[in-house]
């Protein structure tokens, strides 16, 4: 069935499409990092795993995540096995972020877990050939595919191989459920083995284009969030000075870019000492807010730009132009919105919240629900317990942002209201973990 499924005229053109592709992909700085590797070479797992087991099986579990979030899922779900016997996993991840998140888990999961193996590649192309190599050169007695990353020419393979797939912490988007229902036959032969959704909507829109076995399951970035709670909270980002309070736009993106800006001219108003600052999600927008804040005479100054300890400019609007520094952008401000919520689904919220911040969000907030606790008519949502508020235009963000910075809850309620909040929706990583030991030791037997 496998190799009729690559005959097919589906898989002639996708690989067509591929081939043509290459030499732009190439040409792409994001993806020409580890082209190599990309390939899957023969010695793609070398020098670690250079030879396969007695079964024939070099790697006992291959784990797919996308980027950063989805590998801080995997690296999660490695540090909840506990194998009494050597258990060998391959980390891939399309990014570079995801990369460094995974590889900086490796040395506390060799001196905690003794009996794991854990390497880190980039992800194959999914060009049938590549991914066909690959899923060879590893032979992996199963294949995890974390929330959305359902690649045809991997499924594909690993039906030809028959490798069972198993999706974990499963969520699916409108244009994926779409393209399902658009191949309902190619996609019912590519079925993977099970489904573990993280919410109703996702269980259901999974069971409609898959005919295997789908359950719910908790998200594990409740569990990140809270070992987030357990740490320490960040220090303030020591780069700034300011009399008055701080003001975040969190993860901005494009669709804040029109709508924010007019409107900051109010906090200054009210708090004429204010901090303003804006993080933009990708950094290659930094031209474009700065351009925007230019317009309304707002003066942008760039983070990279302002020395050490240095007051900000009464009026001046800081634009953080470094990635990662976030937690302690949170542990400064005293009121936050988190963006892409103005017509682009959201951006995580949690990280505010772990920090001791109420966010404020806009009404587009779909990749999200599953953080915002709708959907379980038996536990409260985020909103209903006070630990989120929703704005439904520009102005009643500023409203919102005014009200807390006059009369903000204390950070460590907040914390602990989100501790309990949280408490019902763990385990999934160790329920992942503890599924994943089981199908292994199934196929040794």
């Amino acid at each position: 069935m496998a190799e009729s499924l690559f005959s097919r005229p589906f898989f002639r053109a996708y690989r067509a499409l591929w081939t043509l592709a290459r030499p732009l992909l190439k040409r792409s700085p994001r993806l020409a990092d580890g082209w190599k590797e990309r390939l899957a070479p023969d010695d793609w797992l070398a020098p670690e795993l250079s030879s396969a087991d007695d079964d024939g099986h070099c790697v006992d579990v291959w784990i797919q995540a996308a980027s950063g979030g989805e590998a801080k899922l995997a690296v999660a779900i490695c540090r909840s096995f506990n194998p009494s016997t050597p258990l060998r996993v391959l980390l891939t991840t399309w990014t570079r972020q995801g990369r460094d998140v995974m590889e900086r888990s490796l040395a506390s999961l060799k001196a905690s877990h003794p009996h794991l193996v854990v390497l880190v590649r980039f992800a194959p192309f999914d060009h049938p050939d590549v991914v066909r190599r690959a899923l060879s050169l590893a032979s992996p007695r199963m294949v995890a595919l974390l929330e959305t990353e359902l690649w045809p020419g991997l499924l594909a393979a690993c039906r030809e191989k028959n490798v069972p797939v198993h999706i974990f912490n499963g969520r699916i988007n409108s244009s994926t459920a779409h393209f399902g229902r658009i191949f309902s036959s190619l996609m019912s032969e590519l079925s993977p083995a099970s489904v573990r959704a993280i919410s109703r909507y996702d269980k259901q829109a999974f069971a409609a284009i898959f005919p295997c076995p789908v359950d719910s399951m908790p998200n594990i970035k409740f569990d990140l969030a809270a070992e987030t709670l357990d740490a320490p909270l960040a220090a303030r980002a020591p780069c700034f000075v300011t009399g008055g309070p701080v003001f975040l736009f969190a993860s901005v993106r494009q669709c804040e870019e029109t709508r924010i800006p007019g409107q900051l001219s109010r906090l200054y108003k009210t708090f004429p000492n204010a901090a303003v600052i804006v993080a933009p999600r990708h950094l290659y927008r930094v031209p474009a807010w700065k351009s925007v804040l230019e317009d309304l005479a707002l003066m942008p100054v760039l983070v990279s730009e302002l020395a050490p300890g240095h007051s900000l400019p009464r009026r001046h609007v800081l634009v953080w132009d470094r990635f990662g520094d976030l937690p302690q952008l949170y542990a400064a401000a005293r009121a936050v919105f988190v963006g892409g919520s103005f017509g682009q689904g959201g951006q995580n919220f949690l990280e505010a919240l772990s920090a001791g911040l109420v966010p404020c969000i806009g009404p587009s907030a779909h990749n999200f629900l599953w953080a915002m606790g709708i959907g379980d008519p038996s536990m409260p949502s985020l909103e209903q317990v006070g630990l989120l508020r929703v704005a439904h235009h520009p102005k009643e963000v500023i409203d919102i942002m005014l009200e807390q910075a006059a009369d903000a809850p204390e950070r460590a309620n907040v914390r602990e209201k989100f501790r309990a909040w949280l408490a019902p929706r763990q385990g999934g990583a160790a329920m992942t973990a503890r599924t994943m030991e089981t199908i292994v030791t199934s196929h040794k037997s």
